[in-house]
């Protein structure tokens, strides 16, 4: 069978997840950290005759946000094997998102993780993960050169930020049995720096914003993550679903204004519960791999949800994600 059948087969495998599209696709990050989510097989004709202690792979990810922000991120990444069993992964994506309110872009997040495999045999793994995600992105957009409706101070909502404004702690393990692989994880905030100032009453004039989460000075709370997937060959390329749940522990904040008094400047605030924002997402998940040779391969992910919080201020709300990445090995 040809390249171009082979390839075929895997688009049409993935287009059957965006039959599922719907609000709700978050990940803050501990989804993907170190080996999380990788596509990895042993034993079959799609894994490179040698394994290679380093890769580093360039991705670029298009995602479908809130109201229908678009938000495009070039990804590089690099991850080093210390020892054997000791591995370091950093990445630190850009990130472009555009919408009906404007449009803002810049660096986003750096995320750092050592995995450490426990077990490490052909037909089984088991390795722990600790990682941070430090606040590298702008934690508020500018609202007068980056809006379209003037220069007048219209703070953007959260899908527009390229950065969450927090201090993370990222703590996972995973377990891999020949095809099958399953992974927990936790990501702990451990510091609160958003400075998202976005509130309705700023764009009264703007009727596409009021469907906005409002996000003043939002402080996340923490989320546990599951994640399932199997991997199976067919010729080079290596394909593997899965399911993917998202856990928010706990209900965000915000900074909101008591009573009713007009002058934002002048107005005492105080730190309320986002109601329905704890919760679970669900969401189903597809990769593949086409291998080129011992060292090349071209990577696809795609992500949608099928269960969704109520609430999600955060701006990492995704209908659909599409990745695409080439990934090298050395």
């Amino acid at each position: 069978m040809n390249m171009g059948v082979r390839i075929l087969i895997a688009l049409a495998f993935f287009s059957t997840t965006t039959l599922l599209v719907a609000q709700g696709c978050s990940d803050a990050g501990v989804c993907t950290a170190g080996p999380i989510g990788a596509l990895h097989l042993v034993g079959d004709s799609t894994v490179a005759a040698k394994e290679y202690r380093h890769l580093a792979r360039l991705t670029f990810s298009y995602g479908i946000g809130e109201q229908g922000t678009t938000i495009v991120q070039v990804v590089p990444e690099l991850n080093l094997g210390l020892t054997e069993r000791l591995s370091l992964q950093l990445k630190v994506p850009y990130v472009n998102a555009s919408g009906d309110l404007g449009e803002n872009s810049g660096v986003g997040d750096l995320l750092t993780t050592v995995s450490y495999a426990f077990i490490k045999e052909r037909e089984r793994n088991f390795t722990g993960i600790v990682g941070i995600r430090f606040p590298t992105g702008k934690t508020a957009a500018d609202p007068i050169q980056q809006t379209t409706f003037g220069s007048d101070f219209k703070p953007l909502p959260m899908p527009y930020q390229t950065g969450l404004g927090t201090t993370d702690l990222l703590l996972g393990a995973q377990y891999r049995r020949d095809r099958w692989s399953g992974a927990l994880a936790y990501q702990r905030v451990m510091d609160q720096n958003n400075e998202n100032l976005f509130q309705h009453r700023y764009w009264s004039d703007e009727p596409a914003a009021l469907p906005y989460f409002e996000s003043f000075f939002l402080e996340r709370a923490d989320d546990a993550v599951v994640r399932v997937q199997y991997a199976f060959p067919l010729w080079e390329l290596t394909l593997q679903p899965g399911l993917l749940a998202i856990y928010h522990m706990d209900e965000d904040t915000r900074l909101e204004t008591v009573g009713n008094a007009s002058n934002l400047s002048a107005d005492p605030m105080e730190r309320r519960p986002i109601i329905g924002s704890e919760g679970l997402t669900l969401n189903l998940t597809a990769d593949a791999r086409y291998a080129f040779n011992d060292q090349w391969a071209l990577e696809v992910a795609m992500g949608t949800p099928l269960i969704v919080r109520d609430v999600r201020p955060d701006g990492l709300t995704r209908s659909l994600v599409l990745n695409v990445g080439l990934r090298y090995a050395f």
